[in-house]
């Protein structure tokens, strides 16, 4: 059997099912595909389809795995300070193994940092192939290497989700929100996330007209704490594990939110049906499947209570919400499908042994 390998940083637990699909379809073109992660995040019993190996780096006993393996390619899915990337690619492109590199195509957060870029723009020089997150980072690989770019756009194995069939208003008896309307906000982290403008318009705010619940923070910081204290309308739930529990949760809500930087939020809010507001910072790529105005906003951050408006505004319409809902659902149904990301895998390996064929 032949193998691909993949050469990752730290394995996350929502990565999981999406390797899983990433096994399946390879598997039917041939060839076996596993993981060679850094290291595993804690607290989750994942379902491997894949061979896993999570070993912590060292070039010679790396060296010595992919050398047992013998891919027809390495897909590499790490950062500039993963030090173990650097030497890797190198041996591989002595080893004549075609190297596929998956990333934003620079640093989406700093994009104009001269340094890193000499970086990324060497490594996309020397990849047999790139594998980007959405069309929008394209613009970022300098214009000889575009020939080179496939799109594997990033998503979540949604056709891996529970099977949830009870209402939005028995989902809320579930949880004991007493609130009419819900607006949910989830992240394992405040960093960049701007939840200040999101604390603004439930601070103090008594009635249970509408509420909003804080689920993914572990530690809520002191200037959190102290409006969630202060607020009957905000319910903070905390870290949410179990994943059946919080996609419930995603369902129930009416809004889902971030502020500030977003990412596979969004994928999982227009799973559910559930319409998306953000605002017009340095973005995550999946911002790509969000449709200002149509499956919800992306709100000028530089224009005083515009975010406040977009929230209020979907809540308080509910045919605008309804709209907005469907329209959600179709565009991740169609453009944030797992076997959409996983074409760009195929046609970037594809791509990548050709262009090695030719080369011999």
């Amino acid at each position: 059997m032949n193998n691909i390998v993949l050469l990752s940083n730290r394995l996350f637990h929502y990565r999981v099912p999406i390797y899983n699909y990433f096994h399946q379809e390879f598997l039917k073109e041939g060839y076996n595909f596993s993981v060679l992660a850094t290291e595993q995040q804690p607290n989750f019993d994942p379902h491997f389809e894949f061979e896993c190996q999570i070993e912590s780096p060292s070039f010679s006993k790396y060296k010595a795995i992919i050398q047992e393996k013998q891919p027809a390619a390495v897909i590499v899915f790490m950062h500039l300070k993963d030090r173990i990337m650097w030497p890797m690619i190198h041996w591989l492109k002595i080893q004549d193994i075609p190297v596929i590199y998956w990333n934003h195509g620079v640093n989406l957060q700093d994009p104009d940092n001269w340094y890193k870029n000499i970086l990324y723009r060497y490594l996309h020089n020397l990849a047999d192939a790139i594998v980007l997150y959405s069309p929008a980072e394209k613009q970022y690989i300098k214009s000889k290497n575009h020939p080179k770019v496939h799109i594997g756009y990033n998503t979540l194995n949604l056709r891996s989700f529970p099977t949830i069939t009870q209402s939005k208003e028995e989902l809320k008896k579930e949880w004991e929100l007493p609130y009419k309307k819900v607006v949910l906000f989830a992240a394992s982290t405040t960093l960049r996330r701007r939840l200040d403008l999101l604390l603004d318009i439930f601070d103090g705010r008594t009635d249970q007209e509408i509420g909003l619940v804080l689920a993914g923070l572990r530690d809520l910081p002191s200037w959190v704490k102290e409006v969630v204290d202060r607020s009957p309308a905000i319910t903070y739930v905390g870290e949410i594990s179990d994943q059946v529990a919080f996609n419930k949760l995603v369902k129930l809500s009416d809004v889902f939110t971030i502020p500030g930087r977003s990412g596979l939020a969004i994928n999982q809010a227009f799973h559910w049906g559930v319409p998306y507001v953000t605002t017009n910072v340095r973005q995550s790529p999946e911002v790509w499947y969000l449709k200002d105005g149509q499956n919800g906003y992306i709100a000028d951050i530089s224009k005083e209570g515009d975010y406040r408006d977009k929230v209020l505004h979907i809540l308080q319409d509910d045919a605008l919400r309804a709209q907005m809902s469907a329209k959600a659902q179709e565009v991740i149904q169609t453009e944030g499908d797992i076997h959409n990301m996983y074409q760009g895998f195929w046609n970037a390996f594809q791509f990548a042994t050709e262009r090695k064929k030719v080369k011999r």
